[in-house]
């Protein structure tokens, strides 16, 4: 195997391929990358057993300039995060990859000299990353798929026992295709219209991997194939796999109070720079820190915060509307501020809407967009001092 081509580009596909090499892994070869050299161009191949990715490298970009310059096809695994670290470090515009005694990869450029030990690529785990020749896969734009991430991602579980909260419900009907997210504490929806109308599906697919496909820098469509087990994007020269997750995903829309007594409405940086101030007081082992929120209609719409060993801070927000029954003179609910924060920072319009059912109900953060839901539980008053 010997490879000539432009150092940058070796860089970048190598970079976005490492996102599926894992940290540590059982099985070595999981640490490795494939090199996959054939005619008409490059293959880098990387897993961690459940993520797998490939991209490929024709011999020109989409320019019609030269981007491999030279090449004798063949296969090769070396450790990944070495061969990252050592193209990443040479000053070379172009580098050549040649196997040595099927043991070595020499990397070289004008100044600089490498052997990586190397294995076998024929010893290299099966990944299949081809599209099924029996299903026709359903494709979304990729700012869609970008926008659909970003807006709902925060909600997603980091810690905790039930792996099916690790992941964003993926889900097709009516003409929408929609994403949602959840830790069980919060709750995130945002659905768009798409152009397949007659598209019905749903699966759960780990947040790790939709992150990595919404960093595809090129073309502008996802393709995606999925079955009961893994779900497939395809978009240009990239290949992304994934193993779905299992389970029956919470509905949203039962979690969603019939009626909305209490609310007031904020511009969006008002609040978040409101909550940032209230935050202060709070420990730096515990940012998340409750706040309460005091709807008056005598003194109008605050936030507070107590802590014990600190003080107490109050933050009114001046410019924020309110609604409350006749009957009611205060309304009080205490949450997570930045369970808060995050919501709000989804919300595309520059006022947001807070809208509560009760104290001690879930209640939602929207903007003007009915299909941006986004629910948060409240914290118990007695824990707010």
């Amino acid at each position: 195997m010997k490879l000539t081509m432009r150092r940058v580009e070796f860089v970048r596909m190598l970079t976005f391929a490492s996102q599926a090499i894992p940290a540590r892994n059982a099985d070595v070869q999981y640490l490795n990358f494939l090199l996959d050299v054939k005619e008409d161009g490059l293959s880098v191949i990387a897993s961690n057993g459940s993520l797998s990715t490939k991209v490929f490298q024709p011999l020109k970009d989409d320019k019609g300039n030269e981007v491999i310059f030279n090449l004798e096809p063949g296969m090769i695994q070396t450790q990944a995060k070495l061969l990252l670290d050592a193209v990443t470090k040479m000053g070379g515009d172009v580098i050549t990859l040649t196997m040595v005694d099927t043991n070595y990869l020499n990397l070289s450029d004008d100044n600089t000299d490498y052997n990586l030990v190397t294995k076998a690529g024929e010893e290299y785990p099966d990944v299949d990353l081809s599209a099924p020749q029996d299903q026709d896969g359903f494709e979304v734009s990729l700012a869609d798929l970008k926008k659909l991430y970003s807006t709902t991602a925060y909600a997603a579980a980091t810690k905790g026992p039930k792996e099916l909260y690790y992941g964003i419900h993926v889900c097709a009907e009516n003409g929408k295709l929609s994403f949602m997210a959840t830790d069980s504490y919060r709750m995130a929806r945002l659905s768009l219209n798409e152009s397949n109308k007659d598209a019905m599906f749903n699966f759960t697919c780990p947040t790790k991997a939709l992150d990595m496909v919404t960093h595809i820098d090129v073309g502008d469509k996802v393709v995606i194939y999925f079955d009961e087990q893994k779900a497939l994007f395809l978009a240009g020269n990239i290949a992304v796999s994934t193993r779905l997750l299992r389970g029956d995903f919470p509905s949203i829309d039962r979690l969603i109070p019939p009626s909305f007594p209490y609310s007031f409405s904020v511009k969006k940086d008002s609040f978040l720079q409101a909550a940032d101030r209230v935050m202060v007081i709070s420990t730096p082992e515990n940012r998340n820190s409750p706040v309460r929120l005091t709807i008056s209609k005598e003194t109008g719409v605050s936030l507070s915060s107590r802590n014990a060993n600190l003080g107490d801070a109050v933050q009114t927000l001046k410019d924020a509307t309110y609604i409350l029954p006749d009957d009611t003179t205060v309304f009080e609910i205490g949450f997570n501020v930045t369970f808060a924060m995050d919501a709000v920072k989804a919300m595309e319009s520059d006022v947001v809407h807070f809208v509560f059912s009760s104290p001690t109900r879930m209640f939602m953060v929207r903007d003007e967009n009915p299909d941006n839901i986004h629910i948060i539980t409240p914290i118990r008053m007695s824990s707010l001092g």
